[in-house]
């Protein structure tokens, strides 16, 4: 198998068609099963930190995301190493520390902004090293060329909305085989870097993001597709920006 390619399920399919359940990997450990939630009503993202002890970085915490990045305001740091995927696993170093593929998700809207603008879609990749903690790039969309990425899955997608709808189950998976996580990054130049949260329950602050710079671009069809197995309580997935409560973001610019 060449290097930078890895064989995973559809995880974004897991967390587009039941948002009610935690993300694969992300609840805690040694926890079966964990409060419900959504996007919309009851369960919303105002509510989630009163769901559950869990949960309480939801409405506590001081370093949440997603965040609106201000491009005037980050701070360029030279010292910053360019993303680089390394073996089969798709493993991620950051900081010397090595942080494995763990699944891959899409938010509709776009989660993160940038200078308050939102995008048509947010791709999240997300990372986890054997300490527990979280390193996720970010990848934002507007609407535009068809993505070769979502392309990939974009049957798949037809189907997991047919096993969604047939099983009634909190997770539904499909599997999309194997293709090159090298691709998904394509050497950035540049990337926004700062320390956060996961962007869904329990909002753990263990995370350190890499918001791609470079936004692509993603077909209205594309964006339907994946739409398409959402539940109504979980469409417009997308958590409200968080406060920067005094952090810092960092830019990574290779031609700097």
């Amino acid at each position: 198998m060449a290097s930078g390619v890895a064989s995973f399920f559809l995880a974004t399919a897991l967390f587009l068609a039941h948002c009610h359940a935690n993300l694969p990997g992300l609840a805690p450990e040694g926890l079966e099963a964990v409060p419900g939630f959504s996007y919309s009503g009851n369960n919303g993202p105002d509510k989630w930190g009163s769901l559950s002890p869990i949960y309480a970085p939801c409405s506590k915490g001081q370093w949440q995301s997603p965040i609106d990045i201000d491009k005037d305001k980050v701070v360029l740091n030279k010292t910053l190493k360019p993303l680089v995927l390394f073996g089969n696993a798709g493993v991620l170093i950051v900081d010397g520390k090595n942080y494995t593929l763990l699944q891959m998700h899409w938010h509709i809207p776009s989660e993160h902004k940038i200078n308050g603008v939102s995008y048509a879609a947010e791709l999240h990749l997300v990372h986890k090293a054997s300490d527990g903690g979280f390193s996720v790039v970010a990848v934002l969309y507007k609407l535009g060329h068809p993505d070769p990425i979502v392309a990939k899955v974009q049957r798949k997608l037809s189907e997991l909305e047919k096993e969604v709808r047939a099983r009634h189950e909190v997770v539904a998976q499909v599997a999309v085989g194997t293709f090159e996580t090298q691709k998904l990054k394509r050497h950035p130049h540049k990337y926004y870097r700062y320390g956060g949260s996961l962007t869904t329950p329990p909002c753990s602050e263990s995370v350190i993001w890499h918001v791609l710079a470079k936004v692509r671009s993603i077909s209205r069809e594309q964006v339907e597709a994946l739409d398409a197995p959402l539940e109504s309580t979980c469409k417009r997935n997308s958590r409200p920006v968080q406060p920067l409560n005094g952090r810092r973001v960092e830019l990574f610019d290779e031609r700097a």
